[in-house]
Parts: C-alpha cells; structure tokens; sequence
C-alpha cells in the first residue's frame, strides 16, 4: 500500500519531521498515514492533537479525509488564523472581555476611501484597486509616507472600535508568546502533537510562533516549489529555514510523482530547477507511457482572443472533458470567460492549487510580472507559479503564448521560449529548428 519513503515517514519516530513533497506525491495521503499509525498507540491522544491548514477548503477537506477513514473526530482542525482565533477568544484578557469582531471588508473599504479623500491631490487619479492590490505595492512604493500614516491610523482605528483582520491575530498570539505572558501557557500545555500541512505557505511570524509553543512533537509538509503566496506576505524562507528555528529536525523526502506522466514531470521541474532559493530535489514519475504536449499561439502583437484562438482552445475541451484552461490573473481570466469559455472551464492558477485535470491549457501569453524592486525573488515566485500550473496536468499541456519577436524581452517571452527544446511528448530535446 505504502511506498519505501511513505512507510519510513509513517512509522518514523523522530519528534521533528519535515516532508518535503513534491506535487502529486500522496502527502496527505501520507499524512493520514501517520495518523492511522499513532492511533495505534493508547498513548496518543488525538484530542491533544492539533492540525493546521491554510485555506478553509483544505480544512473541509482534511476533515472528510480523516472521518472516512474511521479516525478519531477529536483532532483539533483548523487554518492558522481560525487557531489564533480561537486561543485569543478563549485565553487573551482582552479577547475575553471584548469578542473579536472581524473587520467586514467594506468597512475597511469605507474607512480606506475616507483617509484618501485627506490626499487626493498627491495620488491624484490613481483607481482605489491599483493603490491597494498586490499587498498596496503602488502606495507603499510611490507614497511611502501616506502608506506609513494609513497604516498607522487604521491600526488606531482597529483597536478603539475592537475590529480587526484576520491577519492581525496571528500578531496578538506572537507578541504574547514573546513577552510569556501568563495566558499563552494554556496555549502551549494544550497540543502534544502539532501538524501543519501545506507549510511552505507559513511566513515568518507563523513559524516564529510555532517555535515559541515549544511542541513535544511537530511534522510539517510541504513543497517549496509550490510557495505562491508572496502577494498575502507568506515566503519560501520558513520552509528553507525550518531546520534551523527546530535543531535536530529530521527531513524525509516524498519524491515520486502518482498524478503526471513523466513527460510532464519533466516538463513541470524544467523551469524551477533555475530558482535559486530551492531544496533542490530529484521527482520521479510513477506513471509510464507517452505524455503529450501541445502548443497555440497569438499573433506576434496580440493576446486578443479572437474567435479563431477560441475554436482551438476550445477543441480540447471536445476531446477531454477533463481539461482546464489556466491562467495567471483574474483579469486574463474574465477576458477568456467574455470571449466565449464557461466559468468551469477557465481558472487562476493559484484557485487551481491542490487539484488535477487529465488536460491543462497554460496561458503564458499576458498577466505574468516581475516587481522591480525585487527582482529575483518575484522572478522565482513567478517560476513557482509556473510550476504550479503545469503540475496540475496528468497526461497533456497545451502552452498558449506569442509568436517569438527579435528584440521583444518580457516574462511571458522568456517562460515560453524556455520549453523551446521540448519536442511533443514532453521530452527535452536537441532542435534546432522547433516547430512554434
């Protein structure tokens, strides 16, 4: 039933694990694993037993996994911020006499629009949702000072009227196992084990806090090359760094591929093998037979999609109803969505995390960015993203990108020129003239 790694991993009794998985390698499959085993244990208690996740779904989802396999209901499951939410309800002074109220977004809309009207001359123009996306990139780059007093004020704001974002609690959790306060005792007396899945999406204060809980026993899982959540402040860093903030930490690997056919396995590791911050690691396929692999393009001065590019995107989900069409951008998405494709079949790459289809369009034609204030790092986030896309293929990726240009340099260019010696069953080959 097991593989060699995933038995070692399931029977290991090493206090600190960290499992490092590719994608498509059966970690949580793994992870349920572990729990089957220690459930043997009469020892083990799974109400002392807390799980940590990072999106509702993966909660539901975990939840279901461990109820259908007959496991015990008492872990204690839930995303990193609902477990700060919790502990802050039931232990912080504070929290007790005051409940957490969650800032509805249109409050801080309302409040937002209001500081801004106080600047209006010095951002002039600039639409309210080009300030504030990507984390308020444009306000705390262009108008660091303005950024500096909106955060400053909405933080005064927050704390006289007890609202507060989800993002905040992890600060409260932090800042009190810091300074050991007498409350985060109850936190840290509570758990005997701690797993968190999906750990390369932690940032650092997460994993500042994990330390700080001092758990007898910790496992973490996850894939650096999957770490795609630079915009919500996460980074590659905790997960590189793990061994180093937990001594004595035991790395056990997860390295063959069950979802893809090894022509995509090696077509998916092609372009992050570049990224330099990276445990570097070896992905083997599982599955064996002929990938296919399958390319469209725009006209060289265009990503309109014209009716012509529609019929042929479109054949694909006639051949394979198993088939996404995955892009990098919301906007690139409803672009697609009002040329003609149906909702279910055109998807963000980051909303496609964690899922597999028979089939995967890429869009590499538009929406792909570079940060120029810090350059390598989102040039490797964006590999990773890359990554994430086409990992998600069992047996087929269609790239769809721009006709090559003489002196033309942008991102998209450069990830769509890099599959250039693949040949069409996904295999890197010596060509000198490639069909494109």
């Amino acid at each position: 039933m097991w593989s060699d790694e995933q038995q070692r991993i399931i029977e290991s009794k090493e206090p600190i694990k960290q499992i490092i998985a590719a994608a498509g390698s059966g970690k949580t499959a793994t992870l349920m694993g572990i729990l089957t085993h220690l459930e043997k244990d009469p020892s083990f208690l799974p109400e002392k037993t807390l799980l940590i996740t990072f999106t509702n779904k993966a909660t539901e989802e975990l939840s279901h996994r461990i109820a259908g396999l007959g496991l015990s209901s008492c872990y204690h499951i839930s995303t990193f911020h609902a477990f700060c939410y919790r502990n802050l309800n039931l232990y912080h002074p504070l929290f007790k006499r005051h409940s957490i109220v969650i800032l509805a977004e249109e409050e801080k809309i309302k409040f937002t629009l209001e500081f801004l009207t106080n600047y209006k001359f010095q951002v002039g123009g600039i639409p309210f949702a080009l300030l504030f996306q990507r984390n308020a990139y444009l306000l705390r780059t262009e108008f660091p000072e303005i950024f500096f007093t909106y955060q400053s004020e909405l933080r005064t704001w927050k704390t006289k009227s007890y609202r507060y974002e989800f993002d905040d609690l992890p600060q409260f959790i932090f800042e009190g196992l810091q300074n050991k306060e007498d409350w985060t005792t109850e936190i840290k007396n509570r758990y005997n084990y701690i797993f968190v899945d999906e750990f390369q999406d932690t940032d650092f204060s997460q994993l500042h806090i994990l330390k700080m809980m001092q758990p007898r026993n910790i496992t973490v899982v996850g894939d650096d090359w999957q770490a795609i959540y630079g915009f919500r402040g996460a980074s590659v860093e905790p997960f590189l760094e793990f061994p180093k903030f937990f001594p004595g930490a035991v790395q056990f690997l997860l390295s063959t591929n069950y979802r893809s056919l090894s022509g995509i396995v090696n077509l998916s590791t092609h372009a992050i093998r570049k990224n330099k911050d990276k445990i570097d690691k070896q992905v083997f396929a599982h599955r064996k037979g002929c990938a296919l692999f399958e390319r469209i393009e725009f006209p060289q001065e265009t990503t309109k999609v014209t009716q012509g590019i529609l019929e042929r995107v479109q054949t694909y989900f006639t051949q394979d109803t198993d088939s996404i069409l995955l892009v990098r951008s919301n906007y690139r998405k409803h672009e697609w969505k009002r040329a003609g494709l149906r909702d279910e079949q055109v998807s963000t790459i980051h909303a496609a995390k964690g899922l597999e289809y028979s089939t995967v369009l890429l869009d590499l034609s538009t929406g792909w960015t570079i940060s120029q204030s810090q350059i390598k790092e989102s040039l490797e986030e964006e590999r990773r993203i890359l990554y994430v896309g086409l990992s998600r293929s069992k047996n087929r990726i269609v790239l769809i990108g721009r006709k090559p240009v003489q002196n033309r340099v942008s991102l998209e260019d450069l990830f769509y020129s890099d599959f250039r010696g693949f040949n069409d069953s996904g295999k890197l080959t010596l060509l000198r003239n490639p069909l494109w």
